[in-house]
């Protein structure tokens, strides 16, 4: 069977914009950002309207035009997906407008030489929704069908073994997945332990400079660290910026770092002032002490920590899969 004009182009064009896609990878992680996907999808969407794509139709001076949580919701719903993606969309990610210039070459080149102009416009449609659809592909295979961190949690142990349980999986999830899950599992605690205060909500790579934030969260005068792996930098650094500025350090740390933690703020010389203590004894004693210490209320307490923590990653972090299953037994 002759292939249409439409799919000669695409033929062309696809392979090139697949090249594009797989040079953004991340190699520590292996995740394409999703502000990469929303991008290509609401720029082949500006192909319907003009092409080529002029760069001022395309972004401002600091935006990609357009391009909102609202705005890709409807894309993947015209596509027949609705799946909860991504509240901002990427718009306000400080790549994104660069991210559409380098596209809007690359989709001027490539289908313009693919012979795209040539095309009569029921073709031309058809070529910027199947350009629109791969990008929708890409969005559900590397993002919405992945699977969430599965662990085995037993509600009739205590509720440090089931955080236990859900860092080890996290940790054979790879890549920076245990430090993300430690860090959402001491938010979403202290969010539930202090419901009237404001519990920070950031990405795991947001860096404290970015926020001018004294730690990973901040409840009181205390400064808030959460790591899998303690550092030298974080105590003779962090740590000391804490107490100059009036904040008290608590840094938060995997059962098996906390010797390590605690020795790093012997040697910064900062160890009567710095508390140590393990993201399995924080969280599973906070859940503890909230139930009454009532086994069904510790369990029910479970849920609501795992419910709250994926709430709380849908909200903020690219990759939906650091979110956890959570088990039929609570």
């Amino acid at each position: 069977m002759l292939e249409s004009p439409a799919e000669v182009v695409l033929a062309q064009v696809l392979p090139a914009l697949n090249w594009w896609l797989e040079s953004k990878r991340l190699p520590s992680t292996g995740i394409i950002h999703t502000n990469v996907m929303t991008v290509g999808l609401i720029l082949a969407k500006q192909m319907q309207i003009d092409f080529p794509l002029r760069n001022e139709d395309c972004v401002t001076k600091s935006q990609v035009r357009g391009l909102s949580g609202a705005a890709i919701s409807k894309l993947l719903i015209q596509f027949g997906e609705s799946r909860p993606f991504t509240s901002e969309g990427g718009r306000t990610s400080r790549g994104s407008r660069e991210l559409a210039l380098e596209l809007v070459h690359i989709l001027n080149e490539n289908v313009s030489a693919a012979g795209f102009g040539g095309l009569v416009e029921a073709e031309k449609e058809r070529v910027a929704l199947s350009i629109q659809e791969s990008f929708v592909k890409r969005i559900q295979v590397d993002y919405l069908d992945r699977k969430r961190i599965v662990a085995e949690i037993d509600p009739r142990l205590p509720a440090s073994a089931a955080i236990s349980a859900v860092l080890e999986a996290a940790i054979l999830r790879g890549g920076n997945s245990a430090g993300a899950v430690a860090q959402h599992l001491v938010g979403a605690q202290l969010a539930l332990r202090f419901p009237d205060a404001l519990i920070g909500n950031d990405g795991y790579t947001t860096a404290d400079q970015q926020t001018s934030r004294p730690g990973d969260f901040r409840v009181g005068d205390a400064a808030i660290h959460v790591t899998m792996s303690p550092s030298e930098r974080l105590m003779s650094s962090r740590c000391r910026a804490n107490l100059s500025n009036g904040f008290r350090p608590l840094v938060i740390v995997p059962e098996t770092r906390v010797v390590a933690a605690r020795q790093l703020a012997e040697n910064a010389a900062i160890g009567e002032r710095v508390q140590v203590i393990s993201i399995e004894s924080f969280v599973g004693m906070n859940i503890e002490e909230m139930a009454l210490f009532r086994a069904d209320e510790v369990k029910s307490g479970l849920k609501v920590l795992l419910e709250t923590y994926n709430d709380r990653v849908r909200n903020v972090e690219p990759d939906p899969s650091l979110q956890i299953e959570i088990p039929a037994n609570l």
